[in-house]
């Protein structure tokens, strides 16, 4: 079984993947407001996250979307697909 990463290192997978600075960026920071992704960059989100193991819905990456809740989105998926 893959285990998901913390958090810490899930934003700093996500910063390099789309080269963007997120190392201030809590798990409430939103992913448009805060983490100022447009929308192509969201979307490459969903990309990097698919490199972790994971395939996560488009609305994953909704713009109120928090960095911890995309997280939580991404360690509930490895460990549903990993039970199977």
């Amino acid at each position: 079984m893959n285990e998901p990463l913390a958090f810490e290192a899930f934003r700093n997978h996500l910063a390099e993947q789309l080269e963007v600075h997120l190392g201030d960026m809590g798990p409430q920071h939103r992913l448009a407001d805060d983490a100022e992704l447009d929308s192509v960059q969201r979307l490459e989100a969903l990309v990097a996250i698919e490199d972790l193991g994971v395939e996560l819905p488009y609305d994953s990456v909704e713009p109120q979307q928090t960095l911890g809740g995309l997280h939580g989105r991404y360690t509930q998926a490895l460990l549903t697909s990993s039970e199977s």
